[in-house]
């Protein structure tokens, strides 16, 4: 009986493989290609520059600041749960220091999930969870290489930001 059974567990499981082979369909799992994150630029409402990564600067505490949109990497991020990542170095978009004083500096550190480096919006303004301020372009500044910061929120110009997708 176990022959037999052995036997016919064989016969089925060759018939099976065949039949599947002859519809197409693979038993075996091919790796899924993870899709890479969406991109977006983050642009100030006060002059419609883009928040970069400065200089190309892949330290961490690098600054973060405004510059005329051009689409290279240091200007694209995406998000990855509340945090804000740059798609140059997939560093996170951070409080540094854990400043809590108004005109606070934001920039790029190893991302490791700190309060100072979870992001939200409230309309079109971005908070940080570490103390609820709103990013901000500090100063009105509209040059090129102008700082961002954080700063109580209070619905500047300067406080309001929109995405492109790209």
């Amino acid at each position: 009986m176990i022959i037999k059974f052995s036997r016919f567990r064989r016969i089925f499981f060759a018939t099976l493989a065949a039949t599947l082979l002859a519809l197409g369909v693979s038993v075996v799992d091919a790796p899924v290609a993870s899709a890479a994150p969406a991109t977006f630029t983050l642009r100030s409402q006060l002059n419609n520059k883009c928040l970069e990564l400065l200089s190309f600067n892949n330290n961490n505490g690098a600054p973060a600041g405004m510059w005329d949109c051009w689409g290279g990497a240091n200007q694209n991020w995406y998000w990855d749960g509340s945090q804000i990542r740059n798609q140059m170095n997939n560093k996170c978009l951070e409080l540094l220091s854990f400043n809590n004083s108004n005109g606070a500096p934001v920039g790029l550190w190893d991302c490791w999930n700190g309060t100072n480096q979870r992001w939200y919006w409230d309309g079109s303004q971005l908070r940080n969870r570490f103390n609820n301020k709103c990013l901000e372009v500090l100063s009105f500044n509209n040059n090129n290489g102008a700082r961002a910061g954080l700063w109580d929120c209070w619905g500047g110009a300067n406080q309001h930001w929109y995405t492109r997708n790209n």
